[in-house]
């Protein structure tokens, strides 16, 4: 077998691996700690996408080093050699907390069974997801453990807490445990001095307010599209912010800055965003949009947020706390330019309706703007629900660095 550099090496430059040999091998070291892997597993541990996982496993087939057996991805004889004889590993118990998983937050099944159900029955009542403004919804598990680290972080208790952007229902979250913890009720008492949810989908705001208004407690909702600066109101208000931005560096940017116009000035204030695993250079790149800001890293949890459906991040995200320094918020203007994923990557892609073999164009300037539109409405000339998908066609990218 070649120098197991040039074999690490060989595999991440054909695979196009951002982290190098040295994400080759965390690899597999992955699977040889724990083999056989579901390749959506593989992709969560690593905090990799999908395709990017099954690239490099399929380099791996190729120079021999991994089999794909019942269950997922495993190292084959050779492979087994490789990782313990060449790179030094050996099979020992995880140290990860088999209990949070390393998230630090458990929601105890029992002990929030009631309010799980509040938050399933919201999320199976959710409007559609609209991927235009990069939506995928939290499982409402999710939104309760956001809320809950919000609340160990003593970040909700007496505080003005806001939410910018919320079809995971983290508002819900923190309003069902601010409700009295009588027998058998859904909440614990932590109470929010004042909540407010941020969005520019009326259909979530009117879901969200919906909810307030059927288990009894306070929530505000505005709408608003934070191209736009913050209504004076709500700027300098709030103790506490939260969110899940576009995955786009300039959708991270531009959300950062609008949760720090809505901080209160001064030192210690909160803010918890949750966004996609990065290679280093787009975690570097993360951070620094962070600091830049004044906002101080204190703490990153990766696989934090696990969302419906795997999708090419294996449906999962980090959470990143940070708080604000001395460091004075800079206004930030209007802003016109790409902020969601489609804003920078335009795609178009052909959908033929398999009940009349009409084709029908589906993303920017096409005759849907996505295909959940499409399915919602039903093809044009007939109806039908039920499309397989066709040629895809990119357009070129805006100036601009993507996410």
């Amino acid at each position: 077998m070649e120098h197991s550099d040039q074999v690490l090496e060989k595999v991440a430059l054909a695979a196009h691996l951002r982290e190098g040999p040295a994400g080759v091998e965390a690899f597999l070291r992955q699977v040889y700690r724990e083999t056989a892997l579901p390749l959506a597993d593989l992709a969560r541990r690593l905090g990799w996408p999908v395709p990017v996982t099954a690239a490099v496993r399929g380099e791996l087939d190729r120079a021999g080093l991994t089999a794909r057996v019942p269950g997922g991805v495993a190292l084959s004889a050779v492979g087994r050699q490789l990782a313990g004889a060449v790179l030094g590993l050996a099979v020992l118990e995880d140290a990860l907390c088999p209990t949070c998983a390393g998230r630090r937050v458990v929601v105890d099944l029992d002990r929030w069974a009631r309010t799980l159900a509040c938050l399933e029955e919201m999320h199976r009542a959710n409007p559609t997801v609209d991927t235009t403004l990069d939506q995928s919804h939290g499982t409402p598990e999710t939104a309760l453990r956001r809320a809950l680290a919000m609340h160990h972080e003593g970040a909700l208790e007496g505080r003005a807490v806001l939410i910018l952007g919320d079809d995971d229902l983290v508002s819900v979250a923190i309003g069902l445990l601010a409700l009295p913890p009588a027998a058998g009720g859904p909440g614990a008492g932590v109470r929010a001095g004042r909540l407010v949810v941020v969005d520019i989908d009326t259909r979530f705001l009117a879901h969200i307010a919906a909810a307030g208004e059927r288990h009894g407690f306070t929530v505000e909702t505005v709408a608003h599209d934070v191209r736009a600066p913050l209504p004076e109101a709500l700027r300098a208000a709030f103790d506490t912010v939260e969110t899940d931005p576009p995955y786009t560096l300039p959708g991270l940017r531009l959300f950062l800055s609008r949760a720090r116009e809505a901080l209160r000035p001064g030192v210690g204030h909160d803010l918890f965003l949750s966004y996609a695993a990065r290679d280093p250079a787009g975690q570097c790149a993360l951070l620094r949009q962070c600091v830049d800001l004044g906002l101080a890293p204190y703490s990153v949890t990766p696989d934090f947020n696990r969302y419906a459906g795997a999708g090419t991040l294996g449906g999962s995200s980090q959470l990143v706390h940070l708080r604000t320094t001395d460091a004075v918020a800079q206004p930030a203007g209007p802003y016109d330019g790409p902020l969601y994923t489609m804003d920078e990557r335009p795609a178009r892609r052909t959908y033929r309706c398999l009940a009349c073999a009409a084709d029908h164009v589906v993303g920017p300037g096409g005759d849907f703007a996505t295909i959940e539109a499409l399915v919602e409405q039903g093809c044009p000339r007939c109806g039908g629900r039920r499309f397989r998908s066709g040629k895809r066609t990119t357009g070129r990218r805006p100036t601009g660095t993507g996410g």
